[in-house]
């Protein structure tokens, strides 16, 4: 069994990968909802999100890729980090500009960008740049296989979450 520093580096790259993946899947699966969506956050003009949207796919499979080579995971966490951390800047502006019903398009649950999605956000920032600080080497096959199942473990927790988040606006709405 490898270390534990190993195993949770292992963990955490393998969550982010799940979680960046499907991010990269929504964008490249539903391009034009996705221009939508990052058009709904008003922070350029409207004929700059196609191209945006692409550079960002691009960047995740970037990110994704470097994730998985030992030599290049600690870049690859720094670089996810900065991804998560832009993202979740970008929220912010769009909420302090007032707009307040855009949906994240984060892919999954459709989502309004609130509280919860900044702080989910600034969740996968730091689990970046643990990766990013961690051991970045392989494990044995054991060892593997216990991050990949904690990996799974946590991506389950994390669309639960973000499913039962994407109720908040409703049930809100009915108590006010």
């Amino acid at each position: 069994m490898a270390e534990p520093g190993i195993l949770a580096s292992l963990t955490i790259t393998a969550f982010l990968v799940i979680v960046l993946a499907r991010a990269l899947w929504h964008k490249l699966d539903r391009h034009l909802e996705t221009v939508g969506f990052a058009q709904g956050y008003g922070l350029v003009p409207a004929t700059w999100t196609g191209p945006i949207v692409r550079a960002l796919s691009v960047a995740e499979g970037v990110i994704i890729l470097s994730l998985f080579i030992p030599a290049t995971r600690r870049e690859g966490g720094a670089m996810a980090a900065a991804l998560f951390a832009g993202y979740g800047l970008l929220m912010a502006a769009a909420l302090l500009g007032g707009r307040r019903r855009i949906d994240c398009g984060c892919g999954g649950a459709p989502q309004i960008v609130s509280a919860f999605t900044l702080g989910r956000n600034a969740v996968l920032t730091a689990l970046g740049l643990a990766v990013a600080i961690l051991p970045a080497t392989s494990a044995p096959p054991t060892g593997a296989f216990v991050a990949i199942t904690g990996a799974l473990v946590l991506a389950a927790i994390h669309g639960v979450i973000e499913k039962l988040a994407s109720h908040l606006p409703y049930s809100r709405r009915e108590e006010g």
